[in-house]
């Protein structure tokens, strides 16, 4: 069957014959009504299939036509149409004649099944007989406006809703720009081949270029040199291959600086799954990898706490051990020389071994500070030693000292912890050889003096100072200087506590601190600390000539055997008749078998079983008048754990003399 198509859309006619040829249908093609009238006077069709709105002639002005020709109205004539779908243009096509009215787009076997049907209804060989009732012109031209008139309405509210959807869409494009302008994260646009084309301000302002100076370029202009060409070549291999790549990249500021980032990169497909652009979205995480890095170092230092007292404990038993024995021995009339020296040298490195096991404590801040009247240079002197092992051969330490300085109330392990971190703040900033000073002086603070040095009260104060020739700091690492784990060494080489730890301690002994430095020059530390003002300030301490006897009985619990050996011949030396075990279940059995008085307790703190709070409490069930000294090599904090640490509580921190033990028994006896 020949067909005769109508429609201005080339593709629509391609697509259209198309599906009549599938079926063996001979089809020819015109643009307009104008050309379909022309062709079919000289070569009627079989049947015609035509569209409305078209140039020059539209499909109703060429049905009507159409319809007026005595041979062309026998051929059946089918709409197909997409722009006029309402029913009056249905009603008004098929007034005029029309077989059918169909609606674009259909699919193949319906189309087909409508023409077929539309064939089958006409007389044989698709011609039909002459339209009895023919519309009159005049109403052709009244239904025929209405039907243009309408579709210029909907024409023109479909315009306006256009227009109204354009603004809309504009407005959100403008919202979603300023969403992407003041997004926190970088955000970078490229073309397929990965050459930059946006990028927003927070990815300038990570990366230290201006827009300009990033279009037109490939990132890898921001590569880090931290990344392998396998690691890249997984991320391409990703993104090219259609996927979504998630992971971290570090890139290279515009300083040189290396910025951490949380990465994700998109492939942006267009409809037929082509690739047209890549977005990257960088979050700087910075701050994330240093508090994480300060998370690690804070277990670290935790870590290296706990190992401390533990290792103070047992070091603190084993003093006491040496300490007591050589009190012993050097209280002996019959003792001669050399001996004597001996046991002093012993009893003297004994007590040095006590004092470091403090430091370490303080170091690790697992022992709470104990303020005295402190003479800062006696202090630094004690120290020297210690401090000029932690320096090279060819880093010089200097002390200057005031003589007559005045006194200061402050634990002196927090003395030794400050000259510490400053002795190695010093000599990490020496190029390996130069002079480390130490100075002590005295220094009065005027009212506007006292006012700049962080508000500190105007009076007399004593001044250390710690200072050296180093590399120096610019302003910007000054105003971090004192921040907590801040470093400006390189990893692994520091903690970025020492001047926080410094700066603490300070405060915390209600003094001041300045620090002063230069790039190239070096840099000076000085600690202002108030004067301890006492009337008795610098009196030496007076030694007991005595120490304190007794003749009550007392009870010893201690799981370490040699330290229960030495305190109970100490004890028993001092007049006390004294019962002990080393299990707190044995303490307790002895208790309740004896049948005298027991008048105190000393107990360990920390013991297996039962610690010595929970055994006080089971003694004092059966002897209420018992009272209590605590001992113990662990630190100060677990003690407190342990509810000990509280006002009336008889304490004696491990290793101890002879004559602070007698003290202690005597004065918790006497109370």
């Amino acid at each position: 069957m020949r067909i005769l198509l109508v429609d201005d859309e080339p593709a629509n006619l391609k697509l259209l014959s198309a599906i009549l040829e599938s079926e063996r249908h001979e089809t020819v093609c015109v643009r307009n009504g104008q050309e379909a009238l022309l062709y079919a006077t000289e070569d009627p069709p079989e049947l015609i299939i035509a569209d409305i709105l078209m140039p020059v002639m539209d499909g109703f002005v060429l049905c009507w036509a159409w319809m007026q020709d005595p041979l062309l109205q026998r051929i059946p004539f089918i709409f197909y149409t997409a722009t006029y779908q309402n029913e009056e243009d249905e009603a008004f096509c098929l007034a005029m004649g029309a077989s059918a009215f169909l609606i674009k787009p259909m699919e193949p076997l319906p189309l087909l099944a409508s023409i077929k049907k539309v064939m089958q209804e006409a007389p044989s060989r698709g011609l039909r007989p002459s339209s009895p009732a023919m519309m009159e012109e005049s109403r052709f031209l009244k239904l025929y406006n209405e039907r243009l008139a309408n579709k210029l309405i909907q024409r023109s509210e479909q315009i306006v809703t256009g227009q109204l959807a354009l603004q809309e869409s504009e407005a959100s494009l403008r919202l979603k720009s300023t969403a992407l302008e003041a997004a926190a994260n970088g955000i970078m646009i490229t073309d397929p081949k990965g050459t930059i084309q946006w990028a927003n301000p927070a990815f300038c302002e990570q990366t230290g270029y201006t827009l300009a100076e990033l279009q037109g370029h490939n990132p890898r202009m921001l590569k880090s040199g931290i990344h392998g060409a396998a690691y890249y070549r997984q991320l391409w291999e990703t993104i090219l291959g259609g996927q979504v790549w998630q992971g971290e990249l570090i890139n290279r500021h515009k300083n040189g600086t290396l910025i951490p980032t949380e990465t994700v990169i998109t492939p942006v497909l267009n409809e037929d799954g082509v690739i047209q652009h890549f977005v990257s979205i960088k979050q700087d995480i910075t701050e994330q990898k240093r508090i994480q890095a300060e998370l690690r170092q804070a277990q670290k230092m935790d870590a290296l706490g706990r190992l401390a007292g533990g290792v103070a404990h047992d070091f603190n038993n084993m003093l006491s051990v040496i300490l007591l024995n050589t009190d012993l021995l050097l209280g002996r009339e019959d003792l001669v020389e050399p001996y004597r020296k001996h046991l002093l040298e012993i009893h003297q490195a004994g007590q040095r071994s006590a004092d470091l096991t403090q430091q370490l404590l303080a170091f690790s801040r697992k022992q709470p500070a104990q303020p005295r009247n402190t003479d800062l240079n006696q202090v630094v002197v004690e120290n020297l030693k210690m401090l000029s092992r932690l320096i090279t051969e060819d880093i010089h330490l200097q002390f200057v000292k005031q003589t007559e300085l005045w006194r200061v109330m402050i634990d002196p392990s927090q003395v030794n912890q400050i000259l510490t971190n400053l002795v190695i703040n010093a000599r990490d900033a020496l190029p390996g050889v130069g002079t480390i000073t130490l100075e002590t002086s005295n220094a009065h603070l005027d009212e506007c003096t006292a006012l700049a040095l962080a508000y500190l009260r105007p009076g007399d104060h004593v001044l250390l100072t710690v200072s050296d020739k180093g590399c120096g700091m610019d302003a910007a690492t000054l105003e971090h200087a004192f921040e907590p784990f801040f470093t400006t060494k390189r990893e692994g080489k520091g903690t970025g506590l020492g001047l926080a730890t410094v700066y603490s301690i300070v405060k915390q002994n209600h003094g001041a601190i300045y620090l002063h430095s230069e790039v190239g020059v070096g840099t000076t530390v000085k600690i202002y600390l108030p004067r301890f003002m006492d009337e008795v300030a610098g009196a030496p301490e007076r030694p007991e000539e005595t120490t304190p006897l007794g003749t009550e009985t007392i009870l010893v619990a201690e799981d370490e055997a040699a330290v229960l050996k030495i305190v109970r011949t100490t004890l028993e030396k001092q007049g006390y008749t004294v019962l002990s075990a080393e299990n707190p279940l044995e303490v307790c059995r002895i208790s309740e078998q004896y049948a005298g008085p027991i008048h105190l307790l000393l107990t360990d703190v920390v013991m297996p079983g039962m610690n010595g709070k929970e055994l006080q409490t089971q003694l004092l069930r059966m002897r209420p008048d018992l009272k209590t000294v605590f001992m113990s090599g662990y630190a100060g904090e677990i003690i407190a754990q342990r509810g000990l640490l509280m006002e009336g509580t008889h304490f004696i921190q491990k290793p101890f003399r002879i004559r602070d033990l007698a003290k202690k028994v005597r004065e918790t006896l006497d109370s």
